[in-house]
């Protein structure tokens, strides 16, 4: 059965991470710091806590396209080992997370004027297939038939379309999945909090085994308090530069570029209502460049949640402070634009946008890195980098989402043999409960017919996919409490208001935007959840005893966070 993960138990960290000494602590709660936490909890024999000065996954983490990617287009690079961690990888996750990570179609239309060739199209994703022991049933087709493409895409445009090449990749809610890493962690004896700020750090003097005392701040409370901790990774993602500036290691030299990592989508209903019994994504080379002479990329069309599509991505340079950026007015247009002439039919303009999302990707700059960071020890595995400072802090540089669990695996071989514990990594065998919708994770006083009799029983696919099966159990109790948690918290979505509960009492949900824009991605839905704001955070306050002026607060911060990221529309 699921342990609590609420506000109460942030609060009980807060208090283990001041006064008990820890092996190792993790900076950062993205999906890299998630992996990295569970592997050290997973292990034994290291004590192990994680912080964020955010939500968790409240940065890049939750602003990806929401795929795990098998790493398709790195076939053209030759990178042939890099497309086969990540198919390796992707078979992982959907043994240990398959509520969360599923199947999906994406087709690769191929046009007239497109710079790849049809036939080398085709022959690279027969390449991608043989590279891993994938379904036999996602094996790579080619379609040539135009009236079969658009029964399977919708009403594409047809002019110079010479066909499609489908291959298989898998969807993931990126944010739930960092979530449910995070809490297996938890339930393995990770100490574990988010909103507790990384201030700084210094060494302990006369100590027998070296110690680090580090500096945070508790977000929420504006306290300040202390850390001592053996050892300490940066797992931060695009702020681990600053991080590395406080280094008394650093040597001005930073270690990620800005320049095209920026990646804009934006979300629109869905874009096309097919037949088929999964929704195909789209991949189609961009035309939006030619009149500038520049080089052509891809953009996908994903199906999104609730009804929606996701279009994606841009490779620009962020203008604003990482905590507030979002698209900007071309990136907009050139997303719309590009889905226009995929869709000629939609009649597509801003007012179609339901949102848009922005999120910068920690991209490794080719800087000299080994001579410039001056390093005790450093290793690059293709996408990433792991180096380990003069200071004793370890950084961990890059990374993707597909390969997170590959990056930590790598990340806890050198801690474990630098704090001389034994090494076993389950990362690949265990799945993650609240990922999994197995019957024995059911108590002994619980049985299917009462979980059938239910209230909610006809809620209970929807709910397992989302939550896990512990995740259900606990919300089917949270209603047999409380009726009126069963209450749907809208005519136009399908959320009820224990979700909303189970959010604050099982996900360490803090406010309104981390329920809203996270939890349950009510925010990409249409309207974004503003015109309920109101009446959710007024359920929250009953839950966690929000006065009148939190409440007013939690949703003006919400608007306004909906506002900024909205504001090129």
């Amino acid at each position: 059965m699921t342990a609590e993960f609420s506000n109460l138990t942030r609060s009980a960290n807060i208090n283990k991470l001041q006064s008990e000494p820890l092996d190792v602590l993790v900076i950062g709660g993205g999906i890299v710091g998630a992996g990295l936490i569970r592997d050290l909890t997973l292990n034994g024999g290291i004590k192990t806590g994680l912080i964020d000065q955010g939500d968790f996954a409240c940065g890049t983490s939750s602003a990806s396209s929401q795929l795990i990617h098998g790493g398709f287009r790195y076939i053209s690079k030759l990178d042939i080992g890099l497309v086969r961690q990540s198919r390796k990888e992707r078979e992982i996750l959907h043994q240990t997370a398959p509520n969360l990570v599923k199947p999906i179609p994406i087709a690769i239309l191929c046009y007239k004027d497109d710079p790849y060739p049809f036939l080398g199209v085709d022959f690279a994703a027969r390449v991608y297939n043989r590279l891993s022991k994938s379904n036999p049933n996602e094996k790579s087709k080619v379609i040539r038939d135009c009236k079969r493409i658009e029964t399977l895409l919708g009403p594409i445009a047809t002019d110079g379309l010479k066909g499609c090449v489908v291959l298989w990749d898998s969807q993931v809610d990126d944010s739930r999945l960092t979530l449910a890493i995070l809490k297996d962690a938890h339930q393995h004896g990770g100490i574990i909090s988010n909103y507790v700020r990384f201030l700084g750090y210094n060494k302990l003097p006369d100590e027998s085994d070296s110690m680090y005392q580090v500096s945070v701040e508790d977000v929420v409370s504006g306290k300040r308090f202390e850390i001592k901790s053996r050892r300490i990774v940066s797992a931060t993602g695009p702020w681990t530069d600053k991080i590395w500036e406080k280094d008394p290691s650093y040597d001005g030299h930073p270690r990620l570029v800005s320049k095209k990592a920026k990646g804009v989508h934006i979300i629109l209903p869905r874009c096309a209502e097919t037949s088929t019994e999964v929704p195909y994504g789209i991949v189609a080379i961009t035309q939006s460049e030619k009149t500038n002479n520049e080089k052509q990329r891809a953009i996908f069309i994903l199906p999104g949640q609730y009804d929606t599509s996701i279009i994606g991505t841009t490779e620009t340079t962020p203008e604003n402070e990482l905590e507030s950026v979002c698209s900007s007015k071309k990136e907009i247009d050139y997303l719309l634009s590009e889905t226009q002439r995929v869709y000629p039919n939609l009649t597509l303009n801003k007012d179609s946008i339901i949102g848009s999302y922005a999120g910068v990707r920690p991209l490794i700059a080719n800087n000299g890195s080994q001579s410039r960071i001056n390093s005790r020890s450093e290793f690059v595995s293709r996408d990433h980098l792991i180096t380990d400072s003069q200071s004793g802090i370890l950084y961990v540089y890059g990374g993707k989402l597909t390969t997170h669990r590959q990056i930590a695996e790598e990340t806890v071989d050198y801690i474990a043999e630098s704090l001389n514990v034994a090494r076993d990594c389950k990362t690949a065998l265990l799945p993650l409960p609240a990922a999994i919708s197995d019957n024995n994770l059911m108590p002994n006083n619980i049985d299917m017919d009462t979980l059938k009799s239910s209230s909610i029983a006809n809620d209970r696919d929807r709910l397992i996919q989302r939550y896990g099966m512990e995740g259900y159990i606990k919300i089917n109790k949270l209603v047999s409490e409380d009726s009126t948690l069963s209450d749907p918290i809208s005519e136009k979505l399908p959320f009820i208001k224990a979700e909303i509960a189970y959010s604050c009492w099982g996900e360490m949900a803090i406010t309104l935007e981390d329920i809203l824009w996270r939890r349950t991605r009510i925010g990409w839905t249409q309207g974004q959840g503003m015109d309920i704001a109101g009446s959710i955070a007024e359920l929250i306050g009953e839950k966690q005893n929000w006065d009148q002026a939190r409440i007013t607060s939690e949703v003006e911060k919400y608007n306004k966070r909906i506002d900024l990221l909205n504001s090129n529309i």
